[in-house]
């Protein structure tokens, strides 16, 4: 086991860290491998010679974004833990997302182009209902946003809360949101873009790349390559 002052010390944080994340977005998981972590990490700690299970076989391909559509993924809430991570911001209030989980305010999870506005362009189903284009939110800014375009919810959160496009830019972009494309209403390239800043997220807390970016099966999900 650890002692206080291994478990303090800054190195084995960010062993432990890795360790974590590549656990979740490795997505391999089992008895077997819970043994394995508590022998592998121990002694990568205490300098043994350690097989790294864990952390060696994980992997993560771009494909997997667009499969994550509910809370019952552990990647998925994975991606979640990374947008918390990264300081989001609430749209309408402009608190920061963490604050509010710590004051027991449960967030709604909100597609940033809404379903409804989605449906009506008929924009595709697999992409619009994927991590990709989520993000907490407070409930009651979720319910004041809708299920209108971006353009105009955006327009409707300036008024109300009364901010310039400044502080809404803030707001947008701590949660991986293209500012221009986002109020342009571009979903494609507004997409596109925050699927590369995830997976940049990933690569960098499992520090490793994420494989795949540019193989024909990406090109073909995404029309386009994410490296």
């Amino acid at each position: 086991m650890l002692d206080n002052h291994q478990f303090n010390d800054a190195e084995v944080a960010n062993i432990l860290s890795k360790w974590f994340w590549c656990g979740i977005f490795g997505e391999n998981y089992s008895n077997t491998n819970y043994v394995n972590d508590i022998e592998d990490v121990l002694n990568y700690i205490n300098g043994r010679q350690s097989m790294n299970r864990t952390v060696n076989a994980a992997s993560f391909n771009p494909a997997r974004l667009l499969t994550m559509k509910t809370r019952q993924s552990a990647a998925y809430k994975g991606v979640m833990a990374l947008l918390y991570k990264n300081g989001c911001m609430d749209l309408v209030s402009g608190m920061i997302m963490d604050v509010a989980k710590s004051m027991a305010l449960v967030p709604d999870i909100h597609h940033i182009f809404p379903e409804k506005y989605c449906k009506g362009k008929g924009l595709p189903a697999e992409k619009w209902k994927s991590v990709i284009n989520k993000t907490p939110l407070l409930p009651a800014s979720n319910r004041m946003i809708g299920g209108t375009a971006p353009s105009v919810y955006t327009a409707k959160i300036k008024k109300k809360a009364s901010i310039d496009d400044i502080e809404l830019r803030k707001r947008a972009e701590s949660n991986l949101i293209d500012y221009e494309t986002f109020i342009a209403d571009d979903f494609d390239s507004y997409f596109i873009d925050r699927a590369k800043k995830i997976l940049r997220l990933i690569e960098k807390v499992m520090g490793k790349p994420v494989t795949d970016k540019d193989f024909p099966q990406t090109i073909e999900l995404y029309g386009t390559s994410l490296a």
